[in-house]
């Protein structure tokens, strides 16, 4: 008997350990689905205090001291309240799965795994005040009573078989390993709940549970490794759209032309404009080869030369100030630079602002590395930023590309007629 109780445990407990890995790796993974993430953590939890809850009870199964009388109901009680509340939060997953591939298709059927939930656990306080599902004998042993042994089976199977049928009914909002997950991560436990039902002494249901989220922890790496490829491609799509919005035609074209008036007007000052303008080219041509982030200063160099020919096209007063006091991060190559051209073209020349100002600024507050680019220039209603045909289609993949690239978040203030200030939070 012993050596069932030690099996049982180890098993449970190899489970649990797989769960709370599982949980940390979510976690950490957590910024491409932050509301899908978070519900498969709490899956997860569950899981691993089901089977730390089953190991403990079989562990101390006979134990006839104090504690292990109370280790003992503790541990079965909470091995069946666990048991129970898998199934809504596994059905949460799965509806917010539906919902965010299906744009929008809203499922409710969680509600009513909770209600079955909420029957289970009240039919478990009323076991413990009346038994009739399950008592302990005088060793402290676990023993199912005949009539109504089985009520906790048909509970969790019924809520089972609930989120199977929906998850089959909308499989075709799931990729393939997905699909299969979710199904076998239902499927496993009806049958092993079957199996339990049937033969009494081993915790099918349980170790069920374990392989079942396993290849739900899986499915969820593959999502995340999709994720990954698809974001890849994204931001080479994005990085090349941006060199090319850098080395645009009328750029070179306007800066080649002030040049040419300069040797003419002033020759030392074209000089200082091919200076600027060769250092602008390289440090462009540089960062064509980066697929990781770039230390910041590389990133202010570009600024700079980008801001200094920009002064010397236009006679208007712009003034530019830097208050750089933390530099120890890194940045996408050409964020910072697209935030302070659109400060430049959409902020203060679309509105041919006179006396225009553009602040650059950085600091370390707390554990956050905080950057924010500010004009005074023309502002623009948010909403836009929405859409795919806005301008400003720049800003926002330079936040898609800090989300997934530094795990930072860029906030926008700014209203017609009174400015831009963004702000870039990055992680220290």
């Amino acid at each position: 008997m012993q050596t069932i109780q030690y099996l049982h445990f180890s098993v449970e407990m190899w489970g649990a350990l797989f769960s709370f890995v599982g949980i940390l790796i979510v976690f950490l993974t957590r910024y491409f689905d932050k509301v899908g993430s978070r519900k498969l953590i709490l899956v997860l939890l569950c899981s691993a205090l089901l089977m730390v809850s089953d190991g403990l009870a079989w562990l101390n199964r006979g134990n006839t001291t104090e504690a292990g009388y109370y280790i003992v109901r503790i541990s079965n009680f909470a091995s069946f309240f666990f048991g129970f509340l898998i199934m809504p939060l596994a059905a949460q997953y799965v509806s917010h799965l539906i919902y965010v591939r299906s744009n929008g298709v809203r499922l409710y059927w969680e509600i009513y795994e909770w209600g079955i939930f909420i029957f289970g656990a009240a039919v478990l306080i009323l076991n413990e005040f009346v038994p009739f599902i399950y008592t302990f004998d005088e060793t402290n042993t676990y023993q199912r009573l005949p009539y109504f042994f089985w009520v906790p089976g048909f509970i969790a199977l019924v809520g089972a078989l609930i989120t199977l049928g929906v998850a089959i009914a909308y499989n075709k909002y799931m990729m393939k390993l997905e699909n299969a997950a979710i199904i076998s991560f239902l499927a496993l436990p009806i049958i092993a709940i079957v199996l339990q039902i049937i033969f009494y002494g081993v915790s099918f249901a349980n170790i069920a549970i374990v392989i079942s989220t396993v290849i739900l922890f899986v499915s969820y790496e593959s999502y995340f490794a999709q994720y990954l490829v698809n974001k890849e491609k994204q931001m080479n799509a994005d990085k090349l759209r941006m060199v090319n919005r850098q080395m645009q035609p009328h750029f070179v074209f306007n800066s080649l032309a002030l040049i040419r008036h300069q040797c003419m007007e002033d020759p030392e000052a074209a000089a200082e404009t091919i200076n600027e303008f060769s250092a602008y080219l390289r440090s462009t041509t540089d960062l064509l080869t980066e697929s990781e982030c770039i230390s910041l200063e590389r990133e202010l160099d570009i600024v700079r030369h980008h801001i200094n020919i920009h002064e010397k096209r236009y006679d208007k007063s712009l003034n530019v100030q830097f208050d750089i006091r933390d530099t120890e991060f890194d940045v996408p190559p050409f964020s910072v630079q697209t935030l302070v051209e659109n400060a430049l073209h959409h902020g203060i020349n679309d509105g041919q602002l006179e006396n225009g100002s553009i602040s650059i600024s950085t600091d370390r507050i707390k554990n956050k590395h905080v950057l924010v680019v500010e004009d005074n220039g023309n502002g623009f209603d948010t909403a836009v930023l929405e859409k795919e045909n806005s301008r400003h289609v720049g800003i926002r993949n330079t936040k898609d590309r800090i989300t997934a690239m530094c795990n930072g978040t860029l906030s926008i203030d700014s209203a017609v007629g009174k400015g831009t200030k963004i702000t870039v939070t990055i992680p220290a």
